[in-house]
């Protein structure tokens, strides 16, 4: 299923690690994960450092605070692993206090005359036949939310002192950010003049002044230093995270706003309470105004599409009100019109492409319905003795990567103690419907099966993992026809059907499914089309079945825009392949396989019993597949739905209608003997473990005890399963960089204005690499932001011309910012080099020597002039004799006219400063 997941959509490097058994009358090579066991424990960062020391632990999976790493820096033997994986913003609640109904069409002065606001207390309208509804963000009885207001939200990034947050709370492990991406992320270099025209100052009077005048213009007032509205104090709910950074954060924000005259109330709040409170209520319930978000990343993406959408755009289900249909939403038409185009590959060409991203970017920053903080520079911390990591750029050690290759070297078990801050809450849902929106649950569950494709840790370019596949297209302009022969699933009549004769599409994948099909799941059974076909008519039926899509409209909104642009299916059962036909084009064809393809993850028979008990029997079972106030999250490793999973399949043995059912999701494939062998498997594996989660990667998940927060997972050592020991390890990246910066110009390394300067600059990593460029004024003006050409491999030229640097002041410290990017290594590298341009004095003195240059070959030739004049023959002169006189004198006046324009031009800079001065 098409989940946006933060910075990993299942988004050349096709480095396609496969392994090939060599023929060999040696012994085969174990097959699975390089530990046996990977043994699971909760520790509280505080606890973190002794956990260590006492090798209670061999590495810790979750970032550690500053204060816990600075203990752990002494002790030999403990190695970091950083990487910019955490987030940090401060998101608003922007619904309206009220919507107001009125009979006929009214625009917002109307609407407010006649309900006897100011008219900037409207912040939306909308329209039917008949009537306007009117959302206030302020009315006198009701009240007011200040967040409701565009320029209020806006103004809170002048009062989030970003620095202090980096540099002083969390100790230089840190960097301030601006935006949805910070500098770290491989489309920065697309955006980074859009994101340094927005680098927020802190600047609370600044802020102040913003907010004032928005407030003003609806009726509040300040008395006594204190905002009041209709005579009432106007009060913040601020949930504050009491776990980690964000405590401070919260506090040094919410002593601003206190500052600015807000009555802030501080709610402190665990992570289970506070996601409770902000996902699962809705926004006009106004239960909260602000929260301090956290975000984990789960890789980079070379070419963002979902990260723009998850954060600003509200068809994702990531913005106030996630799109439940019964409460408020937070709408932007606009926005979800640019991201949309972005994930569906709307767009032609990367230019194009760019193009919207760019564009999204600034509504979102001019929205500011999350205000960013800081990307947290995430470090984690581990024992040397631990081998087989993999530094990856946007995951750091929870990448994928990692406990499926990690092993400590000489331990006889195997076993590998990994601790982390949580290893199950009661929000860490295992179902992958709607669950798995926690780092917790999912730094577990992403060892547990084998995804399709995946990220590269390094380029963040997709690359096959448990698939292969072959890429056609016609796009971006052209279509294919679709066999009639391919199929789709009616939800409507909960069948697959042939599509119909001329249903055409934009590209098609092939893939080789063979390292699924015949490969076994963890209880033992096979993987089989089955499965593959019956998860996808699952979705379809999730998302089109007119009951279901309105129980799990998050769900829906999530994924419908994936399905929209899928036109048919075609599956050779007897070669494993799938053949999927798709609206979508990318100038990258391994985005459109990832567009493309499934991941499954459970056998089908789990998916039927988890349909059953979350969306047939709710009313009964009181579940739900995606969190919802007043119902619980279904899970498959929560002990009292693990028993209704056991009950529930207890009952599918021998029984033709859930057959028959499982059977109208894959397409007839299923026999009863088949069935009732896989159910007594599921029944086995759950009275074995306790748990229902049962799937196909290198670990099992063999123990979960939710209440002492400890689980084991067990090495699955299959010899259809078809990866080794050090399959997925990469290791760490080389990066990018900027080696030297050389500025040529009259006065070296300088800029002399009106005169052309070139800047050289040479630059290391892995080829190809590129360079952009942005020169700052000391006021942060950006004058220029475009590609350096390139000379070769590893060096550049910015040429700047006379035109140019006319523009520039003399004396003057310029900022210019080096981009280096590249297609192995995605994380840019940013340099910022200090650049001056010469003085008034140094300008004059540099045409006083040419001057003096110039005098110095004035006199030269005058003598040279001198001796030709006192060697012409005494008798008349010949023709030849005269020439050469004639030419002489005519190079004496060059060089005449020359020393006459330097004085000049020494005259006319020397009047600059006067004039600059008035």
């Amino acid at each position: 299923m098409k989940k946006l997941i933060l910075a990993l959509l299942i988004p050349l490097l096709v480095l396609s690690i496969i392994y090939v058994p060599v023929p060999t009358q040696a012994q085969e090579p174990v097959k699975g994960p390089a530990s046996d066991k990977v043994i699971m424990k909760r520790v509280p960062i505080d606890q973190v450092p002794s956990a260590i020391e006492n090798k209670e632990i061999d590495l810790y999976m979750y970032s550690l605070r500053p204060a816990q790493a600075e203990q752990l820096k002494e002790i030999e033997g403990v190695v970091f692993y950083q990487a910019p994986a955490g987030l940090i913003d401060i998101i608003m609640n922007p619904a309206p206090v009220i919507v107001e109904v009125l009979s006929g069409t009214y625009d917002a002065v109307g609407a407010a005359a006649r309900i006897g606001v100011p008219k900037d207390a409207v912040v939306g309208l909308k329209h039917n036949e008949t009537h306007t509804f009117v959302y206030l963000g302020a009315k006198p009885g009701v009240g007011i939310n200040p967040f409701a207001f565009r320029d209020v939200r806006f103004a809170m990034n002048y009062l989030i002192d970003r620095e202090t947050a980096a540099y002083t709370i969390l100790k230089g492990y840190a960097v301030p950010m601006y935006t949805f991406l910070s500098q770290f992320d491989p489309d920065y270099s697309v955006i980074a003049d859009i994101i340094a025209q927005n680098e927020f100052r802190y600047d609370p009077a600044y802020a102040d002044q913003l907010i004032t005048q928005a407030l003003q213009k609806v009726g509040a007032t300040k008395s006594g230093g204190k905002w009041l509205y209709d005579g009432q104090p106007i009060s913040l709910k601020f949930i504050i995270r009491i776990e980690d950074e964000r405590y401070d954060i919260g506090n040094m924000i919410a002593t601003d706003l206190d500052m600015l005259g807000f009555d802030v109330q501080r709610i402190y709040m665990r992570f289970a309470d506070a996601i409770a409170t902000l996902y699962g209520t809705d926004p006009a319930e106004f239960l909260w105004h602000m929260y301090t978000e956290g975000w984990g990343k789960g890789g980079i993406d070379k070419y963002d599409s979902g990260t723009i959408a998850q954060f600003c755009a509200p068809w994702v289900g990531y913005m106030p009100g996630w799109q439940e249909p019964t409460w408020w939403n937070y709408e932007h038409p606009e926005l979800d019109d640019i991201t949309l185009k972005i994930y569906q590959a709307q767009y032609k060409s990367k230019e194009e492409r760019n193009e919207l991203y760019r564009n999204g970017t600034r509504i979102c920053i001019e929205e500011s319905v999350r205000a960013w903080v800081v990307t947290r520079l995430d470090t984690w911390v581990a024992w040397d003795y631990v081998k087989g990591l993999t530094k990856d750029l946007g995951a750091g050690l929870r990448g994928i990567w990692n406990l499926r290759e990690a092993y400590v070297e000489g331990r006889e078990d195997k076993s590998l103690k990994v601790g982390h801050l949580w290893v199950w809450t009661s929000t860490s849902e295992w179902n992958i419907w709607g669950g798995f929106t926690d780092v917790y649950s999912v730094d577990w569950e992403r060892v547990t099966y084998d995804p399709s494709m995946w990220t590269h840790p390094f380029n963040g370019l997709p690359i096959p993992f448990r698939v292969s596949y072959v890429v056609l297209t016609a796009g971006p302009d052209g279509n294919m026809t679709v066999p009639t022969t391919a199929k789709i699933f009616n939800a409507a009549t909960n069948s697959w059907e042939n599509v119909p004769e001329g249903t055409t599409a934009v590209s098609k994948v092939v893939f080789d499914l063979s390292k699924y099909i015949g490969a076994k799941w963890h209880n033992g059974r096979e993987i089989t089309m089955a499965d593959l076909i019956g998860y996808i008519a699952m979705i379809y039926d999730l998302v089109y079945d007119e009951y279901y899509s309105t129980l799990e409209a998050r769900i829906v909104s999530n994924n419908k825009p994936w399905l929209d642009t899928v036109k048919g299916w075609e599956f050779d059962i007897q070669n494993k392949r799938m053949t999927v036909y798709v609206d979508y084009w990318h100038f990258d064809e391994n985005y459109i396989a990832s567009w493309a393809t499934v991941t499954p993850v459970n056998p089908i028979e789990i998916h039927v019993a988890t349909f059953e008990l979350a969306l047939d029997r709710r009313n009964e079972t009181n579940l739900v597949l995606y969190r919802r106030s007043g119902y619980q999250t279904f899970s498959l490793v929560y002990p009292d739905h693990v028993t209704l999973v056991k009950n529930t399949l207890a009952t599918y043995t021998d029984n033709n209608a859930v057959l028959e059912k499982a059977n109208k999701y894959a397409d007839g494939l299923l026999t009863m003997t088949e069935w009732n062998q896989r159910i007594q498997a599921d029944l086995e594996w759950i009275n074995t473990y306790n748990l229902a989660w049962i799937s196909n990667g290198p670990f099992m998940l063999t123990k979960m005890d939710t209440v002492a927060n400890e689980g084991e997972m067990t090495a699955f050592r299959d010899p259809t399963y078809p990866f080794k020991p050090g399959d997925w390890y990469f290791g760490s990246p080389t990066p990018s960089a900027v080696k030297s910066v050389t500025i040529t110009s009259d006065i070296p390394n300088k800029i002399v204005p009106g005169r052309e300067a070139v800047v050289r600059v040479e630059v290391s990593g892995i080829p190809p690499l590129y360079l952009k460029y942005m020169l700052r004024d000391p006021s942060g003006q950006i004058l220029v932001f475009a590609d350096a050409q390139k000379i070769d491999d590893f060096h550049f030229t910015i040429t700047m011309p006379p035109e140019f640097t006319a523009g520039l002041e003399y004396g003057t410290k310029y900022t210019l910012q080096l981009i280096v990017t590249s297609d192995i290594v995605a994380t840019p590298e940013i340099a910022k080099i200090p650049v001056d341009t010469a003085t008034y004095a140094e300008v004059l003195n540099l045409q006083q020597e040419a001057f003096q240059r110039a005098i110095s070959e004035l006199r030269g030739e005058i003598l040279a002039l001198s001796n030709k004049v006192d060697a012409l023959p005494k008798n008349p002169a010949t023709p030849d004799d005269v020439s050469a006189l004639k030419s002489a004198i005519d190079s004496l006046s060059m060089v005449v006219y020359a020393t006459l324009g330097l004085v000049v031009v020494t005259l006319v800079l020397s009047v600059i400063p006067l004039i600059r001065k008035k």
